[in-house]
C-alpha cells in the first residue's frame, strides 16, 4: 500500500500533462511527464511495480483523452517492461543511465504509437512524425536530467517508513 503515493504522483503527472505542459512546448512538442515517470520507476523498481503503474496511468490517459482505448496503455506497458528487464545490470540511480533510458524509451513509445496508428489506417506524415519523435526524445531526456534525482529521493522516501499518514 506504500505505492499509493506513486499512483497519486502518476495522477498529478497526468493533470500536469493536460494543463501546464502545453505552455512549455517546443516546436509544438510537449514533454511526456507520464512516460518519464513510468520509465524512472521502472528503472528504479523493476518490472513488477512499473507494469501496474504503467497500466494505471495508461488506462487513465486512454479513457480521459483518447478516442481509441489501448494505444497509450500498450505502449507504456511495453516500454515499462523492457526498461525493467534491461535495468537489472545498470546503476539505477545514475542520472546518465536515466537519460539514456528515457531517450530510448521515448523513441520506442512513439514508434509503437505510430505503428498502432498505421494499423488503424490513420493518415500520417512519417517524416513529420519522426521529427516529433526525435524532438520529444531529446526534450524528455533533458527534463529527466533535472528531475531524476527528485524521483530517486521520492522513491527511497516511499520505500522507507516515513509517512505523514499510514495507508
Amino acid at each position: 500500500m506504500r505505492s499509493i503515493y506513486k499512483y497519486l504522483l502518476i495522477i498529478l503527472a497526468i493533470i500536469l500533462q493536460a494543463t501546464l505542459m502545453k505552455y512549455i512546448a517546443i516546436l509544438g512538442v510537449k514533454p511526456d511527464a507520464l512516460l518519464i515517470l513510468v520509465i524512472a520507476f521502472s528503472l528504479l523498481n523493476g518490472t513488477g511495480e512499473s507494469i501496474t503503474l504503467s497500466l494505471f496511468g495508461g488506462i487513465l490517459v486512454d479513457v480521459l483523452f483518447n478516442n481509441a482505448i489501448g494505444f497509450v496503455t500498450i505502449s507504456l506497458l511495453i516500454v515499462a517492461y523492457l526498461t525493467g528487464i534491461l535495468s537489472k545490470n545498470v546503476f539505477r540511480e545514475s542520472t546518465f543511465v536515466a537519460f539514456v533510458f528515457v531517450f530510448l524509451g521515448t523513441i520506442l513509445y512513439n514508434l509503437i504509437m505510430i505503428f498502432s496508428m498505421l494499423l488503424m489506417k490513420y493518415e500520417l506524415n512519417p517524416s513529420y512524425l519522426l521529427n516529433v519523435v526525435i524532438i520529444q526524445s531529446v526534450y524528455n531526456s533533458i527534463i529527466t536530467i533535472f528531475i531524476y534525482r527528485y524521483i530517486v529521493r521520492f522513491n527511497s522516501f516511499v520505500k522507507s517508513k516515513k509517512f505523514f499518514f499510514k495507508v
